[in-house]
């Protein structure tokens, strides 16, 4: 009757509905545009449907013993090591025991014939054991609750190596695209110097006034501070692959650059589900802990109930070590171990509401990361579609520009006008191509967003 009342006294608490793990998973599409010609099926990377040799070997380098890489390993190491633990306080424990000891028993005590004695005490218990019977679920809770935590971390580890394989491919892209600026950049200076060559000798020769000559010399200083400027944000460029890389300025520098893709080599689908962020590795992630938390307010639930153990031991004791292993001192002892948190109470309510608060945070982080992941696709799609429309523009705005300086070299070859219209039109022809090669850099690192947007399942 009493046990059947301490069991009674320590259930009640408050009654409060168990916490689901429930997924949201975002319905719907996000329109691109017309269906890319090329697009392979099932490619293993997302960043070799563009068959660059080089960026996949800057890639895989970057990959190779990434100090980000390697601290979310170990990261993930930790949290399967804290679930290996967990589901050991569940089984069974069996240890070995053997301890001596000086006592000294008092006058009138219950040892009569070594009262008022100091003796040497032994024992040896070579099976000294518990084992688990229940716990109203709280450790099958917390096996839980560590296994979401090490899915979470195996997700952060996935997420980790996108980040890093897309950050490569962005600053790639960006540095080929800087590589061929800088080339355009140099045909602008040497015509630039051509012209400023002409004007000098035009007005050397009385031809034309100052004005001119000002205005090459200031169209040779901004084609100067223009190469300049792109050479040196390719040596920034090819350092920021070695830094993201958790590599030296040497490797960036060491990596080969090959062509700026065009639009026709970067494969997307005609629209994108939505549903895809939810296989994103830091959705994935949140959604574990969710689960783990609600794991824990059940653990946190069940430690209101008693705890049950069976504990055993066999071995020898003897308060004299000349007879230590006589088979008449053989000790055994078998039975149930029972808690019972009867005046914890307020512990335990605290414990109970800290953990139903902690499975609310993370809800709602885990809804706030997918909302900001599908956020980031519609965004990044819509920034693709606008500068596929600027691309339509551009290429039109380039062809009339070389038009016109096919022109002006007609013009020139048949003796129709001098050099300078030709070197005027072949500056505004180039000034479009960086124009062009911008808005190509833009798509494509766009085109990589979108891909680390939905974790690489756009190919």
């Amino acid at each position: 009757m009493v046990l059947a009342a301490l069991v009674a006294a320590c259930a009640q608490w408050p009654r409060v509905p168990q916490p689901t793990s429930w997924p949201w998973h975002p319905h719907g599409s996000v329109a691109v545009g017309p269906t890319r010609p090329g697009s392979p099926e099932g490619q293993p990377r997302w960043w070799r449907v563009l068959g660059s040799r080089a960026l996949d070997v800057a890639v895989a380098s970057a990959l190779r013993g990434n100090p980000s890489l390697v601290e979310a390993a170990a990261r993930a190491r930790v949290a399967r090591a804290e679930l290996r633990l967990t589901r050991g306080a569940g089984r069974l424990h069996v240890s070995a025991i053997g301890r001596t000891m000086a006592d000294h028993f008092s006058r009138d005590g219950l040892h009569g014939p070594v009262n008022g004695q100091s003796i040497l005490y032994g024992e040896v218990d070579p099976v000294v054991g518990r084992w688990h019977v229940t716990g109203f679920g709280r450790v099958n809770d917390e096996v839980r609750a560590a296994f979401g935590v090490a899915q979470a971390a195996k997700a952060d580890r996935a997420w980790a190596r996108l980040l890093v394989a897309a950050q490569v491919a962005r600053i790639y892209f960006a540095a080929e695209a800087m590589r061929d600026q800088a080339a355009c950049w140099a045909a602008i200076r040497h015509d630039a110097r051509e012209l400023l060559g002409l004007a000098r000798m035009r007005r050397r020769y009385g031809l034309s006034g100052a004005r001119p000559l000002y205005g090459a010399e200031q169209a040779l200083d901004g084609a100067d501070q223009g190469y300049r400027q792109a050479a040196t944000t390719l040596i920034h460029l090819r350092d920021a692959l070695g830094a993201v890389a958790g590599r030296g300025p040497a490797f960036g520098r060491g990596v080969t650059l090959g062509t700026l893709p065009g639009a026709v080599r970067l494969p997307l689908p005609v629209t994108l589900p939505l549903a895809l962020v939810a296989r994103r590795p830091d959705v994935e992630s949140a959604r574990k802990l969710v689960a783990a938390a609600a794991a824990r307010v059940g653990a946190a639930r069940a430690a209101f109930y008693p705890d049950i153990n069976i504990a055993f031991f066999a071995g020898w004791n003897s308060i004299s070590l000349a007879d230590l292993f006589d088979p008449a001192n053989l000790a055994r002892a078998i039975g149930p171990t029972v808690t019972l948190p009867i005046f914890e109470g307020g512990t335990l309510r605290a414990g109970l509401a800290k953990e139903k608060a902690a499975f609310t945070e993370a809800r709602a982080q885990y809804q706030g990361t997918l909302v900001d992941a599908v956020r980031e696709v519609a965004d990044r799609v819509a920034r693709w579609r606008r500068v596929s429309r600027d691309l339509r523009s551009e290429a039109q705005a380039l062809h009339a520009a070389w038009r016109q300086r096919a022109l002006a070299e007609q013009a020139f070859r048949a003796g129709l006008t001098n050099r300078i219209p030709l070197l005027q039109a072949d500056w505004a022809w180039r000034r479009e191509r960086l124009r062009a090669i911008a808005l190509r850099e833009t798509q494509v690192v766009t085109w990589v967003d979108i891909e680390e947007a939905i974790d690489g399942q756009a190919g």
